[in-house]
């Protein structure tokens, strides 16, 4: 009986040495650590302790073995196991629900088409910058040239497609700090450090090279087109809404003047643009 009663408490001992992973797992989630569950790794390093008086008593015969240990013995096991199941379903519940905000977080941020940052994330990152109120810093309008053509053409789905080749071919040339974000239809704006000019230009010219690469389209091949508008940081523009107008400015004197991009300047006659 004795033997029976210290395997009992030895099992519940492992019980609750495989709960402390999940209870500490939960600690170090950030937004769901509480004193609750920092009380609770506390206790079950207590209960540890205990198991282990309790089973040392046991194996040095120290306790006369009657019904009533065998029974504490029995609630020894059942507790040890009951604190591991619940913390380690609740550290499953917990991993599924950050894996949900995660994903839920990056769908408000991300456009679903391109996986490329949304409207809305381009305006809070621009804002941000802009209140670092850094030296100079780039903003280009991207829009592709004849896309309502490859709509009518090819159909939506092929256009959806090749929205993505774009997206992941402009991405793919940003330098390091750089956002691409698709605001809308198969327009890109894009935030460049401060850079040289002529830096920027290499840049603009490095996304259309991109995109001079064929692109398969039901059966054939084409290549795409860009129109790039570039507004400077603080000279073109102080403020989110006037760098995006001064570079769709510039973009579309660039796509009616058929080139590829085109600084703003002043003396660019103003244009009815979608941003504003």
């Amino acid at each position: 009986m004795d033997l029976f009663a210290s395997i009992l408490v030895l099992l519940g001992l492992l019980g609750l040495c495989l709960a402390l992973k999940p209870a500490y797992l939960i600690c170090a989630y950030s937004q769901f650590s509480s004193k609750g569950w920092l009380t609770l790794l506390l206790l079950i390093t207590l209960f540890i302790v205990s198991y282990l008086s309790y089973l040392s008593l046991l194996l040095k015969n120290q306790v006369t073995i009657n019904f009533i240990h065998l029974v504490v013995a029995g609630i020894f096991f059942a507790g040890g196991w009951f604190v591991y199941l619940v913390t380690h379903l609740s550290k499953q519940t917990i991993s599924n629900m950050d894996i949900l905000l995660k994903e839920k977080n990056h769908q408000a941020n991300h456009d679903s088409l391109t996986g490329l940052p949304n409207r809305q994330q381009y305006y809070r990152h621009m804002d941000k910058v802009i209140a670092q109120k850094p030296d100079c810093f780039y903003c280009l309008m991207l829009d592709i040239n004849n896309f309502k053509m490859i709509n009518d053409t090819f159909g939506h789905s092929e256009g959806d497609r090749i929205l993505q080749i774009v997206a992941e071919r402009v991405d793919s040339v940003m330098p390091e700090g750089a956002l691409a974000a698709r605001i809308g239809g198969d327009e890109i704006a894009i935030i460049i450090p401060d850079l040289k000019e002529k830096d920027i230009s290499i840049i603009a010219k490095d996304i259309e090279q991109a995109l001079l690469i064929d692109i398969p389209c039901s059966g054939h091949l084409i290549v795409i087109g860009v129109s790039i508008g570039i507004a400077q940081y603080p000279k073109d523009g102080q403020d989110r809404k006037s760098l995006m107008k001064n570079a769709d400015i510039a973009m579309y004197h660039a796509k009616r003047s058929e080139i590829a991009h085109q600084y703003y300047q002043v003396h660019l006659p103003s244009l009815q643009v979608p941003h504003l």
